[in-house]
């Protein structure tokens, strides 16, 4: 198995886990989001997805480390 086929196996492992969570079909995670919290969700999973590299993923995830603890969680130290 090459670097590619890894990777994509590990995406769709992902997103059936996800899912699963969600008790969606996978199907459902690249359609249109729905309205509300749930929607909001997926619109950010699919952004992540969209981002292929490791630098524009930390950028994310460091904003979104910074409005969590701003509304005061404690877990991302």
């Amino acid at each position: 198995m090459d670097t590619l086929d890894a990777h994509t196996d590990r995406h769709a492992a992902t997103l059936n886990r996800l899912a699963h969570t969600l008790d969606v079909p996978v199907a459902e995670l690249f359609g249109e989001p729905p309205v509300g919290e749930a929607g909001a969700l997926l619109a950010l999973v699919q952004f992540w997805s969209a981002i292929e590299d490791g630098e524009g993923r930390h950028r994310v995830l460091s904003v979104a480390r910074r409005e969590a603890e701003r509304g005061g969680y404690k877990g991302c130290a």
